[in-house]
């Protein structure tokens, strides 16, 4: 949509009807989008937003919907960027969601059973003012990060965003894509902006890495990179994925070159020759320092009050940050231990199943 200067909107709790809908010259995200939300749920929010006005603020909301949502919910909503329009960082309704719900849900109960207070008074109609905690919002990181963990794709910005300026040498970016002229007959298309065996360099970030075993018992991949524009595959053949394998870390930022392939019926790819993990010049250190660094730290994480759901779907999430830095995990008795990756990415993902007492690098 970026490169056809389409505008997406997030979720909006006061704007969204149930999937996408036309906002303007751009186009918002429904309320039914949301991963970790019930549709019946949210078709009940508009039903009420409908029958009795937009919500005031974030009390107003959870007051008016506490009967048919639950924490998972709103915190979904909250990750999305639903309330946004509200007036307070993600961070804050964040902070006092789950304390909100337990207030509002305790007025709606007494109110349906048609209680009254300790003191006689009538319960109260309006939703109460809520105090939320002087804090920033999360870094941008972070905010993608659980943006994208509900959307399945990044609204607010794109995480490469930060870095796009060191790629302005790059002769590559997905935006090409979309420049291209389709024979009416047959349905080929000629790209106008390169053609295959043409040498390209770009810079992305690594969104997915699909490995698979050759006939010659070798290991090639394909590498999804998102940059600001969208997406591309690139294809790296064993003897290159045995060098930049090291580099194939979800959300970690890389420049790659290659050649541009257009197999018919499909959409082009790159056949990588090179592919390197970025780091800014202001983050480089010296490479003996930085090992040594790595070689003395451990990551501990303090899971034992997940479920084991939960804590299922966290070593899932680990596993995409394979790395260097020694992981050691505590849950049901047991003493678990990985080597992942440290990135912000990482943090913020780990920060979604656990407290922050109960993440420490020592």
């Amino acid at each position: 949509m970026k490169e056809k200067n389409i505008a997406v909107y997030p979720p909006d709790v006061n704007e969204s009807r149930a999937y996408f809908s036309v906002q303007g010259k751009g186009l918002r995200f429904g309320l039914c989008a949301l991963r970790g939300v019930g549709i019946g749920a949210m078709e009940k929010v508009i039903e009420e937003r409908e029958q009795h006005g937009k919500f005031k603020d974030f009390a107003d909301f959870i007051m008016r919907c506490v009967r048919f949502i639950n924490k998972k919910m709103v915190e979904s909503l909250i990750f999305g960027g639903a309330f946004d329009s509200m007036g307070k960082h993600r961070s804050q309704y964040h902070a006092v969601y789950e304390e909100v719900m337990r207030r509002l849900a305790a007025i709606d109960k007494q109110k349906s059973g048609a209680q009254m207070s300790l003191f006689g008074d009538i319960i109260e109609e309006e939703a109460p003012e809520v105090s939320y905690p002087e804090i920033p919002e999360w870094s941008t990181a972070e905010l993608l990060s659980k943006e994208k963990s509900v959307l399945g794709v990044y609204v607010s910005g794109h995480p490469f965003g930060a870095y796009s300026a060191y790629f302005t040498d790059c002769t590559f970016h997905t935006g090409m894509l979309s420049d291209y002229e389709e024979d009416e007959e047959t349905g080929d298309r000629t790209y106008q902006q390169f053609k295959t065996g043409d040498q390209v360099s770009m810079g992305g970030i690594v969104a997915a890495v699909r490995k698979i075993n050759t006939k010659g018992g070798t290991i090639m991949a394909f590498v999804t990179v998102e940059d600001l524009y969208g997406s591309v595959e690139c294809v790296a053949f064993p003897r290159v994925y045995e060098k930049i394998k090291p580099y194939l870390r979800h959300d970690g930022v890389v420049r790659l070159s290659g050649k541009i392939d257009t197999p018919a019926e499909k959409l082009p790819c790159i056949i990588l020759d090179h592919l390197t993990e970025f780091v800014p010049p202001e983050e480089q250190q010296p490479a003996e320092t930085h090992e040594e660094t790595v070689r003395e730290q451990v990551l501990w994480l303090d899971a034992r009050s997940l479920s084991e759901e939960d804590f299922s779907e966290l070593l899932e999430t680990i596993a995409a940050y394979e790395g260097e830095v020694k992981t050691k995990i505590l849950h049901g008795g047991k003493r678990y231990e990985f080597s992942v990756h440290l990135s912000r990415a990482l943090t913020a993902e780990l920060r979604s199943f656990l407290p922050a007492n109960c993440v420490k690098l020592v």
